[in-house]
């Protein structure tokens, strides 16, 4: 279907691995130290990021490979789908002639995705259950993100002094900008370059959280449709003029795509000490201003609890999910309460994108 294949092609591998993910990962490797606290803290969201992309790259956005054989799309049909991918992202970018020539504004809406949440409730009257879960969550991250960044940054100003952090946000807010048509992202030059403590606080806060947030929960929305493109009489990339349902060719090359995009993550939730526990990363000494912060194999207390948090409010959330779809599948549910979500339910959530 058309909704298949814009999803899969545009917020899928256009804006969730190809923009995104490339520009965070290619930040943080330029700017920050392998031992700076930040890029330790990015490490699990970008586990195997790099490999990913190159694989989706070549069998999923080549010509010839098995995304555009499974596109309806000519050859440059698909070339027309690409050029113009950028023009429907990112999140907020409907709202930016809202704010006209205040781009400090619009860029805080379109990074801020709990401000986007409550502007949407309150300007357009929007508040689904979709969207109360994703405020969830995304509040869930940002005090995980905050909490660590206070513990090497006890102050805004001691932030904005770290010159790695001040090239990584504007590194990553120049690469949004450029790889976004239109001015969807404003430039980065007008907005970080003289911008107080505070405000490098509440971007580098918002860019972490929402690179987070899009690798985890973004990409199980837009990313995980194995279980759709199953059937192909219910949701197909495409089928013949005039049927109503796709060819026994589509199911075969659709599923043999599936094939290459299952590959396991690590999951977001983990116990304390488990195997899939990662504050092992946050083991000093880090790096902060170019001086040797904590003791060496030791993880600080604070980010030790502030990871352990994070986890205990992740298993609250999934908890609510649970009862959440168990009513919404219930016999007695009425429409159009009567359909579970998993899209943000923490317990099925991977740390990092996956092709």
């Amino acid at each position: 279907s058309s909704l298949f294949s814009l999803v899969t092609l545009v917020d899928h591998l256009f804006a969730v691995h190809m923009q995104v993910g490339n520009a965070c990962v290619l930040a943080s490797r330029q700017y920050l130290g392998p031992d700076h606290p930040v890029r330790r803290f990015l490490a699990p969201f970008q586990f195997k990021t790099i490999s990913v992309n190159d694989n989706a790259r070549n069998n999923l956005i080549n010509p010839q490979s098995m995304g555009p054989r499974n596109f309806a799309f000519t050859d440059k049909g698909t070339d027309l789908a690409w050029s113009v991918a950028s023009e429907y992202t990112p999140s907020g970018a409907e709202l930016r002639a809202v704010f006209g020539d205040d781009q400090a504004s619009y860029l805080r809406l379109v990074l801020d995705y709990g401000a986007y949440v409550e502007f949407l409730k309150k300007h357009g009257g929007v508040d689904t259950p979709y969207r109360r879960q994703t405020l969830q969550l995304w509040n869930i991250m940002k005090n995980f993100v905050n909490s660590f960044l206070s513990q090497y940054y006890p102050t805004a100003e001691e932030l904005a002094r770290d010159s790695e952090v001040r090239c990584f946000v504007y590194t990553l807010l120049h690469e949004l900008a450029f790889t976004t048509t239109n001015g969807l992202v404003p430039d980065p030059a007008e907005n970080v370059r003289d911008c107080s403590a505070e405000e490098l606080w509440q971007l580098t806060s918002n860019l972490l959280t929402r690179y987070c947030y899009l690798v985890t929960a973004g990409h199980e929305q837009v990313g995980t449709v194995p279980v759709y493109a199953q059937d192909v009489s219910f949701c197909a990339f495409h089928w013949p003029k005039g049927e109503s349902c796709g060819t026994k060719q589509t199911a075969i090359t659709s599923a043999t795509l599936m094939s290459f995009t299952s590959t396991p993550m690590p999951l977001l939730m983990a116990e304390e000490g488990s195997e899939g526990d990662w504050t092992h990363l946050f083991e000093g000494p880090v790096t902060v201003n170019g001086e040797p912060v904590g003791e060496a194999g030791a993880v600080p207390p604070a980010v030790k609890k502030a990871w352990v948090v994070f986890q205990a409010e992740l298993k609250a959330m999934a908890a609510e999910c649970d009862d959440f779809n168990n009513k919404a599948l219930s016999a007695d549910a009425q429409f159009p309460h009567c359909f579970g979500m998993w899209q943000t339910h923490p317990s099925h959530l991977e740390t990092s994108v996956s092709v």
